[in-house]
């Protein structure tokens, strides 16, 4: 797992909890952490595949 990412990750989902917790699972706050964090998620996966995924021979 990229480091960076993996660090950004953790804080983004640290923080939606707590402004889960705090102001509600509704809250502009958590729905935009929400979203920050399905975006970090998204760009990790991607990455993930650009490494484990076969490439194609072009012939």
């Amino acid at each position: 797992m990229n480091g960076t990412i993996a660090t950004r990750i953790e804080v983004v989902r640290s923080k939606m909890i707590q402004s889960g917790i705090r102001f509600g699972l509704k809250s502009p706050t958590t729905i935009q952490l929400s979203e920050e964090l399905d975006a970090l998620i998204n760009i990790h996966q991607r990455n993930d595949s650009k490494k484990t995924s076969p490439r194609k021979i072009i012939q």
